[in-house]
């Protein structure tokens, strides 16, 4: 039988006891006599650490439905030929209750959600009796309260109204109890969340001298746990806090600050940097040459996602990754929905659509395609393109049964992409449109130098300074005199991609059609650069609720489906954009007992 795995070996053990003694009896189906052994389980830090692993290793099993919910529902994935009904149905946005579409299960999110609960309950019940100290027992608390806020708004994403449960519960099944949990729209849901993320004691990371973090078996466990700050940013991006959420954002991409430019990661570590060798850029070996691209895992864009754990700059991009390892459970679930030989499946493949804004691209060196696409995906030009992020480390050659790889959640250009679109929609400053671009373009130290600019000094340009936080940022570089501003090396999300930046056209004179113009922008840059890894549903969804407009949603699943290879796909397409523009954006809630 194998293991819950967290990459650690010494909190293997933990994990698997964690799992059983901080669940819900019902739910897995323990004997009555375990509430004992729940009891006498509060006893120390190893104790609570071990819940708060228990939370993480139930959390990994949850990789296969948040992938395929947020992007097979979106624009950027569809299903193959090989797909099953529950894909497809998902892909076609024809789930319906009685099909009992595994995907469409809210369970496995209550499971989670649940072991939270039991957990929280258990620390404040060890701090109470004095066995953690106050320290201990808030940063685990907030930790878990963070990723128990995290699940719950994938649930308000995906179902719309759901159950709000936030105590111990005998059965999961009284879950759907309305006397017992009341049911919340997303909307409600959000404030709530809010409400409780607002009250957590601790919101920075685990400090290094907690036993939880390190590096173990040639993992780092730092970008394993949750970051609170994200979480609360993505809350009131939800809620139209745009400026908290902004703050949010910004806090995590100055995560190095504090350490001063003494710290070897204090100008690149989430700063979409140029430094150490341009480490994460689209490269070529010869630069008119399409056959040198980089295309492996220790350097260029690829190594994103294909870089070994605890190598150096992993810190510099990844916020939140978990590692799978394939001698332990859960299942890698990646290689089966995606790999096109070996033990892979390939159910799911990239879609016409996202192929298409790759192809519209044109670098630097006037190559007609955006490197990104060729380095996200295998096979792209052929009628069988695979998506490839996730199974970089995957050989069906010589290892088919060996499938370890990542889940990816949150790294530097998400971030960056969230905070421009909060502060592009900040309308306390006109000038915050123009920002956001700066993010996603070139970059601000560009952005901010004047065309007729000469001379040495750029005290006053290169630097929003006269902005206040989180809108000041000081990018200048200059030697008479000399300035080395935290944000000198930023490159921009295209500027790191080798290709030009989108300028904003001259028929654009108003203040709302630039903020128009430039949400539109960072939906497709979106698109172009975290294809796959999650966030297309949520950014579409919560783009046209705050707009009050459906086809910001609903023209881009309907181009999709329109591109699909399936006749039977393309036929759904009118009747798929009618529901979406409808409002009819969420699944079923249904509950099997």
């Amino acid at each position: 039988m194998k293991m819950i795995h967290i990459p650690v070996k010494k909190y293997l053990g933990m994990a698997m006891l964690s799992l059983g003694l901080f669940s819900c009896s019902d739910m897995l189906e323990v004997e009555p006599s375990a509430e004992l052994d729940k009891d006498r389980y509060y006893q120390n830090e190893f104790d609570a650490d071990a819940a708060v692993i228990g939370v993480y290793g139930q959390l990994m099993g949850l990789a296969e439905q948040y992938v395929v919910l947020n992007e097979v529902r979106a624009d950027l994935i569809e299903a193959t030929m090989m797909a099953d009904a529950d894909l497809t149905d998902l892909s076609n946005h024809s789930v319906v209750a009685s099909d009992h579409n595994k995907y469409a299960d809210p369970k496995p999110f209550y499971e989670i959600i649940l072991n939270c609960n039991d957990a929280l309950e258990g620390l404040g019940k060890m701090r109470d009796e004095n066995r953690i100290t106050e320290e201990q027992y808030v940063q685990r608390y907030s930790d878990i309260g963070a990723v128990r806020s995290w699940v719950y708004l994938q649930l308000g994403i995906h179902f719309g109204e759901v159950p709000y449960v936030t105590q111990s519960l005998e059965s999961i099944d009284q879950v759907n109890n309305p006397s017992m949990s009341p049911r919340l729209s997303l909307s409600e849901l959000v404030d709530e969340l809010v409400k409780f993320m607002e009250t957590l004691p601790y919101m920075d990371a685990y400090p290094n001298n907690v036993g939880l973090v390190g590096n173990y078996d040639g993992y780092n466990m730092a970008p394993f746990f949750i970051s609170k700050k994200l979480v609360m940013g993505d809350l009131y991006l939800w809620q139209g806090n745009y400026q908290q959420a902004a703050a949010n954002y910004r806090d995590i991409m100055e995560t190095a600050t504090a350490g001063g430019p003494s710290n070897n990661d204090y100008y690149d570590r989430y700063r979409m940097s140029w430094g150490g060798g341009s480490k994460f850029n689209v490269k070529y070996g010869k630069d008119n040459d399409i056959n040198t691209l980089l295309d492996n895992n220790s350097d260029g864009w690829r190594s994103i996602f294909g870089m070994a754990s605890g190598e150096r700059y992993e810190v510099t991009e990844w916020v939140w990754v978990m590692h799978y390892d394939s001698d332990f459970a859960p299942e890698y679930p990646f290689v089966r929905l995606f790999a096109n030989s070996g033990d892979g499946e390939y159910q799911l493949k990239p879609s016409k659509e996202v192929l298409d804004l790759w192809h519209e691209q044109t670098q630097w060196n006037n190559f007609e395609f955006d490197a990104r696409g060729a380095l996200s995906t295998n096979n792209w030009e052929t009628d069988y393109p695979e998506v490839a992020k996730y199974t970089f480390h995957y050989n069906p050659m010589t290892s088919p049964l060996v499938k370890d790889g990542k889940w990816f959640l949150e790294r530097a250009a998400s971030v960056h992409l969230k905070y421009a679109e909060a502060a592009n929609r900040d309308n306390s400053i006109d000038e915050l449109p123009k920002l956001a671009r700066a993010l996603v373009n070139e970059s601000l130290n560009a952005a901010y130098t004047p065309d007729d600019f000469s001379g040495d000094d750029v005290t006053d340009v290169q630097n929003t300074l006269y902005l206040s936080y989180p809108y000041d940022f000081d990018a200048r570089q200059g030697d008479f005199p000399f300035y080395r501003g935290t944000w000198y090396r930023h490159q921009g999300i295209r500027g790191r991609a080798y290709l030009p930046p989108v300028t904003l056209p001259e028929e654009i004179t108003t203040i709302q059609a630039e903020r128009d113009w430039t949400e539109e922008m960072i939906i497709d840059e979106t698109a172009l650069e975290l294809a796959f890894e999650g966030h297309r549903w949520p950014q579409l969804l919560r783009m046209a609720m705050r707009a009050n407009d459906p086809s910001i949603l609903a023209d881009r699943v309907y181009d999709k489906m329109s591109k699909s290879n399936d006749p039977e796909t393309v036929s759904r397409a009118a009747g798929v954009r009618a529901k979406l523009m409808a409002g009819d954006w969420f699944l079923p809630f249904h509950w099997e007992e």
